[in-house]
């Protein structure tokens, strides 16, 4: 491995991250939406991709948040009509978190511009290209969520 071209990459995957970041922010800014809300549907979807809608205490994990911090969070997403707070389980004290079609819809408007130009740059690779490119993000992503786990737990 050439150690200056791992860097270079390193360093891409930085502006990347802020590209995005930047992105989130313009976005929300317009729609009026926190990042953290924003964060939050983004692991809500996921989840429910999943086939098991949240709970509080998935998202206050996932994003790392305290408890009061998850619930102003939920209220703010309830109050603009984002999420529903549901009582799925046969334990009836469970609460799931569950996007709203307004999410969806909103999320596809805040959203879709940036994945039509994720497709285009995709498009220029070939299959084999787009696999080793998405086997590199999830093990960088695995790789990032290491290095935190090691910064909180040295």
């Amino acid at each position: 491995m050439d150690p200056a071209a791992a860097f270079e990459l390193v360093l891409l995957l930085q502006q990347f991250g802020q590209a995005s970041d930047r992105y989130v922010e313009s976005t929300g800014t317009r729609h009026k939406t926190h990042r953290t809300d924003m964060n939050a549907l983004a692991v809500i979807m996921r989840f429910e991709r999943a086939g098991n809608p949240p709970t509080p205490g998935d998202l206050s994990r996932t994003l790392q948040l305290s408890s009061p911090a998850t619930s102003a969070m939920l209220d703010r997403l309830e109050r603009v009509g984002h999420i529903e707070r549901l009582r799925i389980d046969k334990d009836r004290r469970v609460v799931r978190i569950k996007m709203t079609p307004k999410a969806q819809a909103d999320g596809r408007a805040m959203f879709a511009p940036l994945a039509a130009r994720m497709m285009e740059v995709i498009s220029t690779y070939t299959d084999e290209e787009v696999k080793l490119v998405s086997r590199f993000m999830a093990d960088a992503a695995a790789g990032v969520d290491r290095a935190r786990n090691d910064a909180e737990h040295p």
